[in-house]
C-alpha cells in the first residue's frame, strides 16, 4: 500500500495502540490486583511475537499488503492466521493490566482490539485477492487470531464421540 500512498490500516492500528499505551501510563484509576498476569501475558506475547517474526523473516515489514510471492502457513500460521496482531493484542493487554490501569483495558477492548482486527480483515482481503483458493483452504483449517477447534481435538475430549 506504501506505492498508493499511507497505509491506513497500519496508520490506524499503529496510533491506536500508541493512545492505548498513553491513557494505561496516565491512568489515576488503577487497579493492582492483576499485576503479576499483566506481567506473564507480556513475556507470552514476547514469545508469540520473536517466534512469528523469526518464522516470518523478510515478510515482515510493517505493511499491510502482502509482499511474500507464496503464502505462510507453517510454524506460528498454523495455529492461527495472525500471530503478530496476537502477540500485538496480548502484549498492549498484558501492559494494561501490569499497570493497573481500567481505562487502559477499556481502551484495549474497544479501541485496539477492533484497529487490529480490522487491519487483519484488510489484509484478509487483500491475500484472498493473491493467493485465491489457497487462501480460501487455509482460512478453513486455521482460525482467525485464534486456533480453531478441530473434531479431533473435540473427540479427544469426548464431546463428539458419539459414533461409537
Amino acid at each position: 500500500m506504501s506505492e498508493r500512498g499511507v497505509d491506513m490500516p497500519s496508520l490506524l492500528m499503529v496510533l491506536l495502540f500508541t493512545a492505548n499505551l498513553v491513557v494505561a501510563f496516565w491512568d489515576p484509576f488503577r487497579s493492582m490486583e492483576f499485576a503479576m498476569a499483566g506481567k506473564a501475558l507480556i513475556v507470552v506475547s514476547a514469545v508469540i511475537f520473536v517466534y512469528t517474526l523469526a518464522y516470518l523473516r523478510r515478510g515482515f515489514f510493517g505493511e499491510t499488503e502482502p509482499v511474500l510471492e507464496h503464502l505462510v502457513t507453517g510454524g506460528p500460521y498454523s495455529f492461527c492466521r495472525h500471530p503478530l496482531y496476537l502477540s500485538f493484542i496480548v502484549l498492549i493487554f498484558g501492559l494494561d493490566l501490569w499497570l493497573g490501569s481500567l481505562l487502559g483495558v477499556a481502551h484495549t477492548l474497544f479501541l485496539s482490539i477492533p484497529s487490529a482486527v480490522y487491519r487483519a480483515r484488510v489484509e484478509e482481503r487483500l491475500l484472498m485477492e493473491k493467493f485465491g483458493a489457497e487462501w480460501a483452504a487455509y482460512t478453513k483449517r486455521v482460525g482467525f487470531l485464534l486456533p480453531k477447534p478441530t473434531r479431533d481435538k473435540i473427540r479427544m475430549n469426548g464431546r463428539a464421540d458419539e459414533s461409537r
